[in-house]
């Protein structure tokens, strides 16, 4: 993993920043945010300082399911986003290695896949690549390795090559894909380089931009390193908590790789999820998801799945 360095003002400074499957119980000038209506409440905007870490204190992981229930916000957001003319075939990725990996997604965009037991996620891999863009192919420019939470809201790393004057990495990906979903994670990075507060901050203006332009954030927990273990805890709660707070889907990722040989984690090098030996991340046999990649290639699905069903239902 490269680093990055990523120039804050104010408070900030400088900073370095570079089972299975349960069901759920209980920018550019034409990405503007749009005014609250009477279907969703305002944003919410972030305040950096604000977050108490006994906020989050008796969130307990465990209790969250794997895939999420789309809830009445959730809905509200994705079906104004598509009212809006946004792309019900397009979501962005939003992320850091974790994301930006041939092992995620990219297979099952390619046709590179074998479902197996779970036959019934081909119509979601149908709906996705019905578009002009394939989102599981797409590079993303909001995805990069060495990218926290922070630098992708920092127009100082948004590529030239394909993002305006003055866009963020994030708010650029929105423009060039138009999404109706963005699928972010974020925290094996932030767990080295931001304070909780820093993340907790960061995240929230992630989901909070995302709303307000009417792109419906899934987040997602990550899995925890072993040389942050209180971290990588502390984080996943405030990622949690945040979810909760907007009231968008959460993966919880942290959950369903937990019981996975090395959580999914690459043994040496714990900012990557590892891959069956043979690359097929997007082969869904019982050999494979033991393996980190194919594991959150399956869950986006479901999650992609649970949201699209609660559309047709709603």
């Amino acid at each position: 993993m490269f680093q990055k360095l990523l120039l804050l003002s104010g408070t900030l400074g400088l900073a370095l920043v570079g089972v299975l499957l349960l069901a759920a119980p209980a920018g550019g000038a034409a990405w503007a945010a749009t005014d609250p209506t009477p279907t969703l409440a305002p944003v919410a905007a972030p305040v950096m300082g604000e977050f108490d870490p006994a906020s989050v204190a008796g969130i307990d992981l465990e209790a969250y399911p794997i895939v999420p229930e789309i809830g009445e916000q959730a809905r509200a957001i994705y079906a104004e986003g598509l009212a809006l003319g946004h792309d019900p075939h397009s979501f962005a990725k939003v992320g850091d290695c974790m994301t930006d990996d041939p092992g995620f997604l990219i297979p099952l965009g390619e046709g590179s896949y074998d479902l197996g037991e779970y036959a019934s996620l081909e119509a979601v891999i149908a709906h996705y690549t019905a578009g002009e863009i394939n989102p599981f192919t797409q590079v993303s420019q909001a995805a990069a390795g060495g990218f926290n939470a922070a630098s992708v809201l920092d127009n100082m790393w948004a590529n030239p090559e394909f993002c305006e004057a003055g866009e963020s990495p994030l708010s650029c990906e929105f423009r060039r894909t138009n999404p109706g979903v963005a699928l972010v994670l974020f925290g094996t990075n932030d767990v080295y380089y931001l304070t909780d507060a820093q993340f907790d901050f960061f995240l929230r203006s992630i989901l909070a931009e995302s709303i307000e332009n009417r792109v419906l954030p899934i987040v997602s927990t990550f899995p925890p390193r072993s040389e942050f273990p209180e971290q990588s805890v502390l984080f996943n709660q405030i990622i949690v908590k945040a979810a909760e707070d907007y009231g968008v889907p959460l993966i919880n990722l942290w959950r369903a790789l937990e019981p996975l040989p090395t959580h999914g984690l690459d043994p040496d090098d714990s900012t990557h999820l590892t891959s069956p030996d043979d690359g097929s991340a997007g082969d869904f046999s019982p050999e494979n998801l033991q393996t980190g990649f194919t594991v959150r290639n399956l869950v986006t699905l479901q999650a992609l799945s649970a949201l699209l069903e609660g559309q047709l239902d709603s």
